[in-house]
Formats: structure tokens, sequence, C-alpha cells
């Protein structure tokens, strides 16, 4: 009779808390989730959105450091030899590979790392870093893999939200319809075969820019000012087009990837994101335009 008591007791309070959250439960189940992962991982459009370089020099150390943009007394200085005509940049994006730096190398690369996950938009900055790190590193499964990086991301964002949603209803949600089924509003619906967001690619697309550039974005805005919009357009798009490559991103609705890139870059060069600039230019002009992601394939 003991051991009866305790079970019954469980079991009421069971029954209770059933009966109190199975209406908002029932009611979770068949409602429509619209808020997908990209709007939740990157809770803002990123802090440099609308801002050209013009705008950026108008502002105050503080101001820039308050947007995620690097102050250092460096901050400014570049690979000046980019500035030859001859510069091999397909070969300088080639090297961006964290196994192969130098650890003098490896603490600047980490330097471009942070202020590129600092300016996207997202708190969840251990996890991009860590995404990013893996996408250049070949030591990494993920290198050179912007989908795999993509669905790396979801995975381990899912398994945060999981980890730190602690409410009843919650925890009971898990368990009738499972994590995927309770988080499948962070998983952005994709049209094409072969897809990545827009947010990934602009931040992939920005720091294989610093990265060969040789600084973040003072040092960008720099290198435009020393060799000429013109001038630069044409070696940042041959790193973009390089990088795209590296990504197996090789045409965009069966035009060369070379082609594209030489003009969202012109466009890009409108702003101070110049990666992502990029991506939502790629955006809208894929085989589903304007979805948010950057589709390869159909």
């Amino acid at each position: 009779m003991k051991n009866i008591i305790p079970k019954l007791l469980l079991l009421t309070a069971l029954v209770l808390v059933f009966s109190t959250v199975s209406e908002p439960l029932l009611s979770y189940a068949d409602t429509d989730r619209t808020e997908t992962f990209e709007d939740g991982f990157f809770s803002d459009t990123g802090t440099l959105e609308n801002l050209t370089f013009e705008d950026l020099d108008k502002l105050s150390d503080n101001e820039l450091e308050d947007l995620g943009i690097y102050i250092g007394s460096d901050a400014e200085e570049f690979n000046e030899e980019i500035l030859d005509d001859d510069f091999d940049f397909e070969g300088a994006v080639e090297k961006l590979d964290i196994s192969k730096m130098g650890e003098d190398e490896k603490d600047k690369f980490m330097v471009l790392v942070k202020e590129t996950v600092a300016i996207s938009g997202t708190e969840e900055v251990e996890l991009l870093e860590e995404a990013l790190l893996g996408l250049f590193d070949s030591a990494s499964e993920t290198f050179n893999n912007l989908e795999a990086t993509q669905t790396q991301l979801e995975e381990k964002y899912i398994e945060k939200l999981v980890t730190e949603d602690n409410s009843i209803v919650s925890k009971v949600q898990t368990v009738l319809f499972g994590a995927e089924a309770v988080y499948a509003a962070k998983k952005k619906k994709k049209k094409g075969k072969i897809a990545v967001g827009v947010n990934v690619a602009g931040v992939a697309f920005n720091l294989a820019i610093s990265g060969v550039v040789g600084g973040g974005v003072s040092a960008v805005k720099a290198y435009i000012k020393k060799k000429g919009q013109k001038k630069a357009v044409e070696g940042l798009s041959r790193v973009a087009t390089a990088q795209a490559k590296k990504l197996k991103i090789n045409s965009i609705r069966g035009v060369a990837i070379a082609t594209v890139m030489h003009t969202a870059i012109q466009f890009a060069l409108s702003y101070s994101d110049v990666g992502g600039g990029v991506a939502r230019f790629i955006d809208g002009r894929d085989w589903y335009k304007n979805n948010g992601w950057i589709d390869v394939t159909k």
C-alpha cells in the first residue's frame, strides 16, 4: 500500500500537468509556425545594413566599436601586395586555410573572424565563430562546404535551444512531438536542392574578402580608397569568384559566377557590408529570387 500511494500521487500530478498544458500543446501542434532558423539565429539584419563606407568615416571610434568594427591602431592596414596589377587573388583565396597558417597568421585571422561575426547580426557568437573556423580549416569536415556548414550550424542551434528551454510546456512538447518538430520552425524551407542561407553566405564572403585584403571593414575601405573604385571592383570580384568556386557555386541560373560576381561587387561596394551585399545580390537573381537562400540548383 505504501508503494502504491507515491505512484498514485505521481500519476495525479502528471494528469494535472497534462490537463494544464494539453490545450496549448494541441494548439501548438496545429499552428503554422513561420519563424525560421535565420530569423532566430540572425536576430538582426546586421549592424552595417545600409551604411556606406562614407557613413563610417563620420563615426567616432566608440560608434564603430558599437557596430562590431575592429578599431585597433592597425585597423586600416592591409596587405599592400594586393595593389600590384599582377597580384594573384585566386591564389590568395586558395591559401585561406587555418591549418596551413603560422601562429601570427592565425591570430590575425581570428581577429577577422570575430569582426565578421560581430557585424553579422547574430547573438550566437560562439556558434557562428565555430562554423566559420570549420569552413576555413582543411582539418575540418566542413572545409569549403557551405551547405554542410549551414546544416551543422542549424543542428547545433537547435540543440542549444533544446538545452536552454526549461519550461514545462516546452519539455512536454519535445517529448510528444520531438525536438525536430518543436524547433522545425528554426529550419528555413528552401526551394533549390542545393541552397545556402543568404546570411551564412554573406559572412563567408566577408571573411574571404577580409582574409585576402589582410584586414577587416576599415582595411577594405582603405584598400578601395587607395586602389580606386573601378580597380577595387576588379580585384574584389576575383576574390568573391574564387571563394564562390571553392564553395561549389560555379554559376547562377546558367550564368558564369565570374560574370555574376563582377556586377555583384559593383552593387555591394555601395555599402560597407560587402559580403552581405554580394549574397543579397545573388539571391535576387538565382532560381528562386529573394527567398533568403542562394539557390545553386532548382
